[in-house]
């Protein structure tokens, strides 16, 4: 799973707990989070120390994220479910961090069903 955000906020250290909750019994699970847009990565280490969170954190090396995954820059947050393979299984994408984490019930059981 990957977690594309352009903000580091309270909202979204939701979404990554309900995640990380998930990662807990499923070690199969890779999630990473993604800063992009202006995310630094002091942003996501204050927001790593705050929340403790164990997903990976990270920003990506392209402003607007990495090409090939062609994100919508009107999403502040889109997540992509894999099923092993690589293959697409379940897709988010929202306006704000308070939708994405008003969802984040519903991006942790797409997450555990696309376990293998």
């Amino acid at each position: 799973m990957v977690i594309f955000t352009q903000k580091a906020d309270d909202n979204l250290a939701s979404v990554v707990k309900a995640v990380d909750e998930v990662q807990k019994s499923n070690s199969k699970l890779g999630t990473v989070v993604v800063g992009v847009s202006g995310v630094e990565g002091a942003d996501l280490e204050k927001l790593q120390e705050t929340h403790k969170l164990t997903t990976p954190l990270t920003v990506a090396d392209k402003k607007d994220g990495p090409p090939a995954y062609h994100l919508n820059k009107d999403a502040a947050v889109t997540v992509i479910v894999y099923k092993r393979g690589g293959t697409v299984s379940k897709n988010f994408a929202f306006k704000d961090t308070k939708s994405a984490a008003d969802k984040a019930a519903d991006i942790a059981a797409a997450a555990k069903d696309a376990l293998p």
